[in-house]
């Protein structure tokens, strides 16, 4: 079934990356697709031989019978000769011709056979070698997952074997699914030399198998191709940041905190300090790509989010910059300079082989290995990536004491959702923003409070790396009740208390204007390109109406030939009933001539309603609506939420709406043009669209949707 979707432009979704194979499908995928292929093989194989020894025992016997008919030949050229089963008598001569024709053909399939042989045990060997490629691969990831949980250092390690390893293993199960696949289809290509025997079609044979090798070859090499994207994706890639860098001149005072936060817990200062609006606070050893200036940074950053720097006090602040500087110490400094960003970045290396469209067949048994193997880490590094948050929390609380620790840790996850809002309003409408954004959202947040903290103790710190613990796991680990410090963490914001970004800038109202500004530029940034986004779809389609018609003329046709069959039968067997042998059965003739009447008659009316209907519009498309003669109003374009045009046994086009949106009747009697009314569906069946293909029809009914979702959310904009 040719089906092609369109998703509702008014809706972005989200599709999360499917990391691990489930364990029927890489058992399919791993083991029962390579089983099958040897014993296709094998089968092969059997074939392969069969037709060798039949060819050669044909040559062995047809090469005696030759010398004799040319001895025969030169004694008695005219000598009659008949073959075993043929009642064709031959003289001497043109028997010895028939023979030499008979063994050049077999002498062919002789050395057809001889080259099929090695395919087959291609396929084998090919199929073989992916098996074990798959158990070698699947065995190394088991033991090296379980290696990784027994501590970090380990699962540094076993990473890292596995880095080298598991490309290694995936490039042997494509390899050899290649050639299994490639031997396995050449075969049966040349097999088709002899499937010419019997059907005396050799050059569409012949042609249907080079297509059949060539796609296979394709698909085998493109898959190869593909796998070097693991291999250079492994290098994780600079993540764009929209904030700024904090020199020590812009910003003394807090460079001397984290310098004493630093020396309090033995941790590594950080080589560079940034800033901007969104995102909580985080460090990493990364690279980082900072905008809008495009500048490159390497080494240990820490970003701290500077509407927090208003709304947290002092110490939750330090505590908070304790817990970050403290990845920074220890074994942690390893852990996220040598594999947090290079295991997401393989995940994204897997997720864009897994996605590649040349060779998607031939690759996705190595995808799946792959994704299985870096899977088996999942649970080690949930482990550990639980065990270093709690202790980077126990280390952060150090300067500021357990009680400031946990008051940052609920105070910061319900002061997120009024900077996600501010932000998100900003962003939506940038022209209507404040110059300080820093500061506006500090006043929203005096004047509407903020969340309630009992939905967001169960919530993880947003971070770009790591997942971390829920939050009241996190403050129970710090020995904290939860109601000696709730008052705090949730006191009502004071515009009059000195913020720390106000203390500890030398102008804090200056750099927050900066970074407002560069938010606002990238918000407007963004409109600008959706806006364009949306003019070019709006202008993709015209004015002017487009009408479709019923690809019913090879139906009609159809039912014309089927007619004058039964018409020219009918006759024929009426006119030699005599020779058929019911000539005197005036029963029978009667009955074969209402038979013959009747499917004509039907036939040719068929026709004929096809061809009157054929000349009417099947739909008129205009830029705000679809519209159907068979329906008794239109459809407008933003009341649909998708489509599917299928093309299998009959043509039809379904078109989803939303609920409230009106739903047309039937007009007449249409046995598949049809209105599910529960499932808000229209259903509009045809042969065909006349003068396009399904795929050209979907284009175009993907043009006219979007255009018309584009035009709607142009409106305000131009109005």
């Amino acid at each position: 079934m040719a089906r092609e979707k369109t998703a509702n432009p008014a809706k972005a979704t989200v599709f999360a990356m499917w990391r691990r194979s489930p364990s029927l499908t890489l058992v399919i995928w791993l083991f029962i697709f390579p089983a099958a292929l040897a014993g296709l093989g094998l089968w092969q194989l059997q074939r392969g031989a069969e037709t060798l020894e039949g060819a050669g025992a044909a040559t062995v016997q047809l090469g005696q019978m030759l010398e004799e008919l040319r001895q025969i030949a030169a004694e008695n050229p005219d000598e009659p000769i008949s073959f075993e089963g043929s009642a064709i008598t031959y003289t001497a001569t043109e028997a010895v011709t028939e023979v030499e024709g008979a063994l050049g053909s077999y002498q062919t399939d002789l050395n057809v056979s001889r080259v099929r042989s090695p395919l087959a045990w291609g396929t084998i060997g090919g199929a073989v070698v992916c098996l074990v490629g798959a158990v070698l691969g699947l065995l190394a990831s088991r033991v090296a997952g379980l290696r990784a949980r027994r501590s970090r250092d380990q699962l540094i390690r076993s990473f890292q074997r596995l880095r080298v390893g598991l490309p290694v293993a995936m490039a042997v199960v494509v390899s050899g699914f290649s050639v299994a696949v490639v031997c396995a289809t050449v075969f049966e290509a040349i097999s088709l030399w002899f499937w010419d025997e019997v059907s005396g079609n050799a050059l569409k044979l012949a042609g249907a198998g080079i297509v059949l090798a060539g796609l296979a070859l394709y698909g085998a090499f493109t898959a190869i191709l593909g796998l070097r994207q693991v291999f250079a994706l492994f290098t994780p890639q600079p993540r764009d940041v929209l904030a700024r860098m904090v020199t020590e001149t812009e910003a003394p005072s807090l460079w001397r905190l984290v310098r004493e936060l630093a020396g309090g817990q033995g941790a590594l200062l950080p080589d560079t300090i940034i800033s901007g609006l969104a995102d909580g606070f985080y460090v990493t050893e990364g690279a980082l790509r900072l905008l809008p200036e495009d500048r490159l940074l390497e080494g240990r950053t820490l970003y701290l989010p500077a509407p927090y720097l208003e709304l947290l006090d002092t110490t939750e602040i330090a505590a908070i910059i304790g817990h970050e500087l403290a990845h920074f110490a220890g074994e942690d400094t390893r852990y996220s300079r040598q594999f947090a960003p290079i295991y997401a970045g393989l995940f994204r290396a897997l997720g864009a082989l897994q996605a590649t469209d040349a060779g998607a067949l031939i690759v996705q048994p190595a995808a799946r290995l792959g994704f299985h193997a870096v899977g088996q880490f999942d649970t080690a590094v949930a482990h550990w990536s639980r065990l270093r948050e709690f202790e980077a929390d126990r280390r952060g609380s150090i300067a500021s004491g357990a009680p400031g620790a946990a008051s940052a840790l609920i105070r910061s996850s319900i002061a997120a959702p009024a900077v996600n809002l501010a932000l998100g309003q900003v962003f939506a409408n940038p022209d209507a923003a404040e110059e300080n954004l820093v500061h506006a959202i500090s006043r929203l947040v005096a004047r509407e409070g903020l969340a309630d903290p009992a939905e967001h103790l169960k919530d993880e710190q947003p971070h770009p790396t790591d997942s971390h613990p829920p939050t009241g796991q996190r403050i129970e680990a710090l020995g904290v009740t939860l109601p000696s410090i709730l008052a705090q963490a949730t006191r009502p914001h004071n515009l009059e208390t000195p913020s720390l970004g106000q203390r500890a800038f030398a102008d804090w109202d200056a750099f927050s204007r900066v970074l407002s500004f560069d938010f606002i530029k990238e918000a407007r940034h963004a409109h600008a390109q959706r806006r364009q986004a949306l003019e070019s779809a709006a202008a993709a389609v015209t004015e002017e109406e487009v009408v479709l018609y019923d690809n019913a003329k090879p139906m009609m046709w159809t039912m014309v030939v089927a007619s004058a069959i039964f018409a020219v039968g009918g006759v024929s067997i009426l006119v030699f009933a005599d020779q058929i042998g019911f000539g005197r059965d005036a029963f029978a003739q009667t009955l074969i001539g209402a038979v013959a009447v009747f499917f004509t008659a039907a036939f040719l009316l068929y026709a004929d309603l096809i061809h009157r209907r054929s000349d009417k519009p099947l739909m008129v498309l205009t830029p705000g609506h679809l519209s159907c003669p068979r329906l008794h109003q239109p459809i407008a374009w933003t009341d649909v939420v998708d489509y599917g045009v299928y093309a299998t046994q009959r043509f039809a086009v379904q078109l989803a709406l939303h609920e409230d949106a009106p739903l047309p009747k039937v007009q007449g009697f249409w046995i598949y043009t049809r209105v599910n009314r529960r499932r808000h569906l229209v259903t509009i069946d045809a042969f065909g669209i006349r003068g396009m293909k399904p795929a050209e029809f979907s284009d175009l009914l993907a043009r006219y949707l979007h255009a018309a979702y584009a035009r709607r959310e142009l409106v305000p904009a131009t109005a």
